[in-house]
């Protein structure tokens, strides 16, 4: 830029009407009055008065004879030495320029007074400044105070004054030219209190848009977006655009907004120009262009929120939601959304969403295609009603193979026909897809479960559980490919085929995130199975944490809650579970897929005399079986179940009903075979026949087949029933190596928080001379047990229980049983074992011999 500056246009009254910082001012006048010209920068944001300081300081040395020359390229450079040089603009100048300037400079041979914007991009720039302020500070502009308005306005300020002047700074953002634009429209040096805010904050709306147009149009995108949603400035990458932004004199640092640049930018915002903002990705909140759109409706604004909603489907499923909302406010087509809208609360795991969405698609006139009838049976089944599910497919008639996949899940979970005997639309030839390929994998390997020859599936369905997670799919189905391969493992024996298929689904994310609370729920299970409870804990609290479970998914929690407590935790604690978890029972329609589960109610309620409550779920689970020929494959653990609970309840009846079915099974199904031959040994050692050999065996294969509690079960009874101590012992330690008795949460680490674990007090140093096992029996004793409960609950006789007691008496120095009792009572609570309620002695052993009596023969 060309200074053209005469002595007359630099009066000194057009220095006083500019609006300067107290500070820069201050500068200004020292150095105006000055005999000595001394280099300088004045560094300000456009507008904000670099070149009228400039033409003052031209004339105040031209006014001290020093004949300063205003610089625009390098042939102007003056020889002289002592020359002064005035340069405005001094980053739009080449770096040759700059170069020979800052050497002058550094010799002595030159003085500089220049004007630049903040921050410049040029190094040598910057190093020219930095020689600068060697010799003074640099004067600042652009943003100026309350102090520097008053300043400004050279009289005493008033609280009316104060008021005015803060109003307009809020407004301004202390931006230095649209403070002084203000000032000058609200005419009075002081307020009198009857100023029009609104009126000049209008007036200034079309400044400010006129400075907004000027800019280079990137530029005015970005200082658009920011203004649209300032949330962008902290943004990667944000900050070439913020600083420039500033720059420009339109945002304050760091890229903040000012409010009537902001109300500026919104008041002329169009959706065209909302459109070219959002495809830019520089406005990519819904809840920002909603509230920009207001009341509007726009075609195309509605398409590129769907589209990025269904780009962050998959990501951010809440995120996808407020887009689609954003979208249906802008005027989607309904028919284009609902499914949008139901696959996005499903990824939450809100089903009564998904329902209500998808409900409205359906309800429509136009026939529901196949991703909407996936998305009503998904949700049905996850409401526990596999049999509506079914029913979706039944009025829809899906055509392609992926939905007619999905309708054998549904189907089959039902106890339905297979669908493929139905007709089906001619297929086209498509190239193979890892989703594609999966689920016919898994329509393969379901159909073969339910068959009687020697192929049972299991291998197509765990290659279709791989394969289905390799495609990276999320799209609802009624059931997961890992838990149908999970749950043939589990009804093959195999229970750690379904920990590796269930552990590498979660690895691999399989469904997406509506699939891994399920798929936590059965790892759980299994871990239960295998006895191992911290595992099956630590996996139902991640499972049931952040979000409510779905009525089918919390029947899973419950089951796997109560076979946690019958298995690892007192007798005493069964009964209120089983309370809370009653409940979900009701909610859910049992189907195929549920049948494991529903075995664990049906123990579980027989052990607390409550089996009434399982009776209608088990006809229901009878009649999916029947309705499917009574697959042997998927028949033998609900049989094994139902055998337990009947010995449980004394009913010889449903003893042989349950036993005659496991040996029907047993041609078809291996672990019905195993089921088996444990419960003829099993209904031996109750009528008081003791084989330890068969007992071992057979112990040793429910072991083997995930019935590990189940084996040690069996080997304690035998146990109990033998004469010979060497037996006793023998079968005590396999009821032990089966069923370990572990500790299932580690005492908590300190943290900085908590500091260290406090050192117990009082008793703890009687309770530390105990070894694990008296501690246990301890326990036991204040429960009020016998001696033969004592054993029967933690796989040791009669007569070690009493040795142990007898040991215990001797450490803590008791005189009396009362006395002991307080000694153990006062120990124990110190070091945090509970003591429970005793529960009714001989609960799971009650009337063997007339039960095995009344039995018919295995």
């Amino acid at each position: 830029m060309t200074i053209t500056t005469t002595p007359s246009d630099a009066a000194p009254g057009d220095l006083d009407a500019l609006l300067l910082p107290r500070v820069a001012r201050t500068l200004l006048d020292a150095s105006i009055a000055s005999s000595e010209p001394a280099p300088l920068a004045v560094v300000g944001t456009a507008g904000s008065g670099k070149s009228r300081v400039l033409r003052r300081l031209f004339a105040a040395l031209r006014a001290a004879g020093a004949h300063p020359v205003a610089l625009t390229h390098l042939g102007e450079l003056p020889a002289a030495s002592g020359s002064v040089v005035v340069v405005d603009d001094a980053h739009l100048l080449d770096d040759r320029t700059l170069t020979a300037l800052a050497d002058r400079l550094r010799m002595g041979t030159l003085t500089v007074v220049l004007s630049t914007r903040p921050d410049p991009e040029s190094p040598t720039l910057r190093a020219l400044i930095e020689d600068i302020e060697r010799h003074q500070p640099p004067m600042l502009l652009g943003h100026v105070s309350m102090a520097d308005v008053t300043a400004h306005l050279g009289v005493e300020a008033t609280d009316a004054s104060r008021a005015c002047v803060t109003r307009v700074l809020e407004g301004t953002g202390g931006l230095a030219w649209l403070t002084a634009e203000a000032l000058m429209l609200h005419g009075d040096a002081v307020c009198d209190g009857r100023c029009d805010h609104d009126e000049i904050s209008g007036s200034l709306a079309d400044l400010v848009s006129h400075r907004i147009d000027s800019l280079d149009p990137s530029l005015r995108l970005a200082v658009e977006a920011l203004c649209l949603d300032e949330r962008a400035a902290l943004d990667a990458g944000a900050g070439p655009a913020c600083a420039a932004g500033y720059d420009a004199g339109l945002l304050q640092r760091g890229g903040r907004t000012v409010p009537l640049v902001r109300d500026a930018v919104r008041a002329r915002l169009t959706p065209d120009r909302l459109l070219e903002l959002y495809s830019a990705r520089l406005v990519r909140d819904a809840a920002s262009v909603q509230a920009l759109l207001g009341d509007a409706t726009d075609a195309r604004v509605a398409s590129a929120l769907l589209a990025d909603g269904d780009r962050e489907l998959s990501r951010d499923p809440a995120k996808a939601a407020e887009l689609y909302a954003a979208a249906d406010r802008a005027g989607a087509a309904p028919e284009k959304l609902a499914l949008r809208q139901a696959r996005a609360a499903w990824a939450r795991g809100d089903l009564d969403a998904a329902g209500s969405f998808v409900d409205r698609l359906l309800a429509g006139p136009v026939a529901p295609a196949d991703e909407a009838l996936d998305m009503a049976a998904a949700v049905w089944a996850m409401r526990g009603d596999m049999e509506l599910g079914a029913q979706v497919y039944r009025s829809g008639i899906p055509t392609t193979p992926e939905s007619r996949a999905k309708w054998l899940i549904a189907a089959t979970g039902a106890g339905h026909p297979d669908p493929a005997r139905l007709p089906a639309p001619a297929a086209t030839r498509t190239i193979p897809t890892a989703y594609g390929v999966s689920l016919e994998l898994l329509s393969r390997g379901l159909r073969a479960t339910l068959d009687t020859d020697d192929h049972d599936g299991l291998q197509d369905l765990v290659r279709a559980s791989e394969m289905y997670t390799a495609s990276g799919s999320d799209f609802p189905l009624p059931e997961l490919p890992a838990v149908i391969a999970a749950l043939v493992a589990l009804h093959r024996g195999e229970a750690a085929v379904a920990q590796r298929v269930l552990d590498a689904a979660i690895a691999g994310e399989q469904g997406g995130s509506w699939a891994a609370p399920r798929l936590l729920l059965w790892r759980a299970w299994v871990a239960v199975q295998r006895e191992h409870p911290v595992e099956a804990e630590n996996a139902l609290r991640t499972a049931t944490a952040g979000r409510p479970l779905g009525a089918r998914d919390r029947l899973l929690a419950d089951a796997v809650e109560l076979g946690l407590v019958r298995r690892n935790g007192q007798p005493s604690e069964l009964a209120p579970v089983w309370q809370r978890a009653q409940q979900s029972l009701l909610r859910v329609q049992v189907d195929l897929f549920t049948l494991v589960p529903l075995g664990e109610f049906a123990v579980s309620a027989a052990r607390v005399g409550e089996i009434a409550a399982v009776r209608t779920s088990l006809s229901q689970a009878e009649r999916v079986l029947a309705d499917l020929g009574q697959p042997a494959l998927w028949t033998a653990s609900l049989r094994w179940a139902g055998l337990h609970a009947s010995i449980l309840l004394g009913s010889p009846e449903e003893l042989t009903v349950h036993a005659r079915a496991l040996r029907a099974a047993a041609e078809h199904s291996p672990l019905a075979a195993r089921l088996a031959r444990a419960g003829r040994v099993w209904t031996d050692v109750l009528t008081g026949a003791v084989d330890p050999d068969a007992i071992e065996e057979a112990s040793a294969g429910l072991a083997a087949c995930g019935f590990a509690w189940d084996g040690a079960r069996l080997a304690s009874h035998g146990a109990s029933k033998a004469t010979d101590r060497r037996v006793i012992a023998r079968l005590l330690a396999c009821a032990r190596q089966l069923h370990p008795r572990e500790r299932t949460e580690a005492p908590a680490a300190p943290t900085a928080d908590t500091g260290p674990i406090p050192l117990p007090v009082r008793g703890s140093e009687s309770i530390g001379i105990l070894s694990d096992r008296e501690r246990e029996v301890a326990v036991l004793v204040l429960q009020g047990k016998t001696y033969a409960e004592i054993g029967e609950t933690i796989f040791i006789s009669p007569r070690t229980a009493e040795h142990h007691i007898a040991r215990i008496r001797r450490r803590l120095g008791a005189t009396s049983r009362s006395d002991l009792m307080a000694r153990l009572r006062m120990a124990l609570d110190d070091d945090g074992y509970a003591a429970d309620p005793a529960p009714e002695a001989g609960a799971e052993t009650a009337q063997p011999a007339r039960i095995l009596a009344a039995a018919k023969p295995l």
